[in-house]
């Protein structure tokens, strides 16, 4: 069974909010984003860290790509 266009868009919605929130957070803390480490299946995986400039041009992408396809989807 196929979900509706109506769930997808309040996905969508929901994960810009969370995303915008965490970037204005991430904005005014002026932090570069630290490495850390998280686990699959029982190994650890290494993530290295980011600059700040790198990272807040990535959130931004990601927040422009989400108005792109909710604005497609609506």
């Amino acid at each position: 069974m196929r979900k509706g266009k109506g769930i997808l868009v309040v996905r969508k919605r929901a994960a810009l909010e969370r995303l915008e929130a965490a970037y204005e957070k991430f904005k005014a803390a002026g932090e570069d984003k630290k490495p850390w480490s998280s686990t699959r299946n029982g190994r650890t995986i290494y993530h290295s860290g980011r600059p700040y400039k790198d990272e807040c041009g990535r959130m931004k992408t990601e927040i422009e790509n989400l108005k792109k396809n909710i604005a497609k989807i609506s």
